[in-house]
Parts: C-alpha cells; structure tokens; sequence
C-alpha cells in the first residue's frame, strides 16, 4: 500500500488484514519484483505519470479515470504502453 499520509497507509493496511507493507513513495512499491498489477487511485493530475512509470517497471495497470488529463499526456501514456507491452485498463 503506498500514500503519502501515513495514517491512510495504516488504516488501509489494517482493512487488509494488516498484511501489506507500506510505502510513501510509489517509485519504492515499482521497484518490488513480485508486484504484478497496481491500482492506482491518486489525484488526477499524478495518473498519467505513475501509469508510465508502472508500465516501465513492468506492472499492469488499473488506474481511475481520467487516464489523462491532455491529448499530449495521452500520446505519451499510448507510446509508454506500446513499449513496455503491458496491459492498462
């Protein structure tokens, strides 16, 4: 589980069963080789990247919408997904 606001971290965990290791920064989680797919449900402006960062470290991806919030970001998120061959939905 990764946030930013360590006590939304603790009470996510504990919702989990408090099984799951915590992170505040997502580039931390990305780099675990056992991680296969995240969920990402940030504000809308941080989607696109951690989308592409994901995609880079070789995880599928379920992210909110709005994927993008630009044609520009969306070319982006579309060359980083045809790249790397991940799935994002």
């Amino acid at each position: 589980i990764c946030d930013v606001d360590r006590e939304v971290a603790e009470k996510a965990k504990a919702q989990f069963g408090g099984q799951a290791d915590l992170y505040e920064d997502y580039r931390e989680m990305l780099a675990r080789p056992d991680i296969d797919v995240v969920m990402i449900g940030t504000p809308d402006h941080w989607h696109t990247a951690m989308t592409i960062d994901a995609c880079r470290a070789g995880k599928d991806v379920y992210c909110e919408k709005p994927l993008t919030l630009t044609i520009d970001e969306g070319q982006h998120l579309v060359r980083a997904v045809e790249e790397t061959q991940r799935v994002v939905q």
